[in-house]
Parts: C-alpha cells; structure tokens; sequence
C-alpha cells in the first residue's frame, strides 16, 4: 500500500490545525488603536523664526495646514523652524 496519501493527508491536516489555532487566537487578542505620540517644542529645538538656509516649517514635509505638524505638538508658525525639518519632496 502506498504511503504518500497518508503522509499529505497528515500535512494538509496539520496545516489546517494550525490555521484555525491562529484564527482562534486573532478573534480573542484584543486589538487598540496606535496613536503616535508628538514630541515637544523643546525636544525639538522649535523656533518661530526660519531656520538655516531660510527653512520654514510650510517648506517640511511635516507641515500641515494651517498651524499644525506631524511631529511638533501644538500650533506652530508656517515660518518656524525645527531640527525634523525635511524637504518637501
């Protein structure tokens, strides 16, 4: 008699195990919300004034309109300037 059926029965059945585990496992982990934590005017050297070479946060690609960046926390001035300054592309 031959043994191959047996073998990949023996596999697909496994595999199978395994899946539904995972799934079982995924519906009772809960799941939360990630929200990125903005660094501080201090931490990043925040300034109201351009930067070098006259770098102003509505130039960053951070920038977002009107007064607000992806990674400074509070209202900042669209001529302002920090150290996560980055070309907008």
């Amino acid at each position: 008699m031959d043994q191959r059926p047996n073998k990949s029965r023996r596999v697909w059945l496994l595999r199978a195990v395994t899946v539904a585990g995972a799934a079982a496992t995924a519906a009772v982990l809960p799941v939360r919300e990630a929200y990125a934590q903005k660094a501080s005017k201090e931490a990043m050297k925040y300034q109201d004034k351009p930067g070098p070479n006259n770098q102003t946060c509505d130039g960053c690609t951070y920038f977002q309109v009107p007064n607000k960046c992806g990674i400074v926390e509070g209202d900042i001035a669209p001529k302002g300037w920090c150290v996560a300054w980055n070309k907008k592309g």
